[in-house]
This record gives C-alpha cells, sequence and structure tokens, in this order.
C-alpha cells in the first residue's frame, strides 16, 4: 500500500524537553489520491501550527496558509491534509503554552500583530517557508525554541506538583495534601493555566495512559486495561474514550492492529 503522508517527530533532549513534547513536520505528496485523515488525540497541552502550503482542516474549521495558536486539547480532534500539503509545529507540556504566550486559546486562531511583537512569530514562519524538508524545517524551529526559552515564565511549582499527583493517580481532592494551597486555590490555577479542572485533567490522562498502552499491546485484554488505567471499569474506559477520544478502544486496537500488518 502506498505511503502518500510523511512524518517525523523529534523529541528534545536537556532543559527543551521540560517544555516541549516534539517538534514535528508532515506533509502529503502531491499524488496522492485523497486527503489525508488523522485523529489528533486529547493531551491537555497546547501547540504552535504552521501552515506551509494549502489550507487544512482541523476538525470544521479550515487553516489557510500561516501560523496558528492552538487551543489547549480537551478531546480528540480531526486533522485533514490534502495532497501537496506541508504543515510543521510544535507541542508543548502542560501549562507551558500559556507561560510562553500569556493566555489560552479557545480555538486555532491565526498570528496576529500582538503575538508577532513579542515572539517574532511571524517572522518564524517565513523562515519555514523558505527552507525544504522535514530536517531543515524542525532545525528552523528547534532554534527559535531556544531563543524562546530565555525569556520564559517557569510554570509553578505547585501546579507542576498537583499534575505529577493526578498522573499518579491521585484523588483531584487530596490535591492539597501534596501542594500548599486549599482545593479553591488549585482550582483556579487549573483554570488560568490549563483552561479545565483537575478532575477533568486527570480524565484526559487516564484515556492518555490506556491509549499509550493499546499502541503497543493492541490485543491486551480491555477489562485488565480499565483497572491498570484507574478506571472503574471497561464500560467506564468505554465512555471516556468515546468522549475525549472520539473512538473506542476496540476500534483504536483494530487500527493500530490494521497500521502493524500494511507497514
Amino acid at each position: 500500500m502506498p505511503e502518500y503522508l510523511d512524518f517525523t517527530f523529534f523529541q528534545p533532549k536537556g532543559r527543551l524537553a521540560n517544555i516541549v513534547q516534539g517538534v514535528w513536520s508532515a506533509s502529503v505528496v502531491p499524488h496522492s489520491p485523497n486527503s489525508i485523515k488523522r485523529l489528533l488525540q486529547s493531551d491537555a497541552c497546547s501547540g504552535i501550527l504552521f501552515n506551509l502550503n494549502s489550507p487544512i482542516q482541523l476538525n470544521d474549521k479550515s487553516i489557510s496558509m500561516g501560523g496558528v495558536l492552538l487551543p489547549v486539547s480537551k478531546q480528540a480532534q480531526e486533522i485533514i491534509l490534502p495532497p501537496d500539503s506541508a504543515v510543521v509545529g510544535v507541542r508543548f507540556h502542560p501549562a507551558i503554552s500559556f507561560a510562553i504566550l500569556g493566555r489560552i486559546y479557545q480555538q486555532a486562531t491565526m498570528i496576529n500583530q500582538d503575538e508577532d511583537n513579542v515572539l517574532a512569530l511571524k517572522s518564524l514562519g517565513k523562515q519555514l517557508k523558505q527552507v525544504q524538508g522535514h530536517y531543515a524545517r524542525i532545525v528552523v524551529l528547534y532554534r527559535w525554541l531556544h531563543k524562546v526559552l530565555l525569556s520564559i515564565d517557569e510554570v509553578p511549582v505547585s501546579l507542576k506538583t498537583a499534575l505529577q499527583a493526578l498522573e499518579r493517580k491521585k484523588s483531584p481532592g487530596e490535591l492539597s495534601s501534596h501542594v500548599a494551597l486549599s482545593q479553591r486555590q488549585i482550582e483556579r490555577q487549573f483554570q488560568k493555566w490549563l483552561d479545565m479542572t483537575p478532575k477533568y485533567y486527570q480524565r484526559i490522562s487516564r484515556v492518555k495512559t490506556a491509549l499509550n498502552a493499546l499502541k503497543y499491546q493492541p490485543e491486551i485484554a480491555l477489562a485488565n486495561l480499565a483497572l491498570s488505567s484507574g478506571f472503574t471499569d471497561q464500560a467506564h474506559m468505554t465512555r471516556e474514550f468515546q468522549y475525549i477520544g472520539k473512538i473506542t478502544p476496540k476500534q483504536y486496537s483494530k487500527r493500530v492492529i490494521h497500521d502493524r500488518n500494511n507497514i
């Protein structure tokens, strides 16, 4: 089966690894018979995307050529890339986009003059447009990130500690015993930096954990997966997958197996 989508993902090391999940570049060959559709799973994070060619689709929003500031991902999104499209971007860790941009975007937003003055994002977009190939684009983004890091505000230690506690499957109602803040203060901090409650962040974290497990063990018993990922039972896991991931565990495991068999 011909592969029409070309995708490269680079995971930084060192200081960058603490704020950036990855820098990526993707393109669809001009002779692709159809647009490429992919489901981008929720991770409670945000990022910046640069569309370097023809318009693409993110859910029901058409994105023309240029830079786009992305909202915090609360549910899976479908991206549609037409033939001859080229996109590149960076994905931050939780709360980092607020530290860099100073605000939360509620929808995919084209870069305007305000953001450009602070971060030189339009200049970055022009540089990305001028180079060819995944490696060259990733190098341009990587260099820009190092410059941005010099002025980035740190995510509060209390928020980092709370996020780590939730990922260790601690109850959202117990966070005040792990962080020197009241539960109300913790809730406000989550809303400011992540645009969600601690409880919703934990829901996303559970689904993400289960998705990663299925990626490497697609034939795992779903009842066992549900319990090991922190769900009450398999039915609970399926409901959360459908709401947050826009796919059922069984559908996802079948997709993983299909992709492996067609490599």
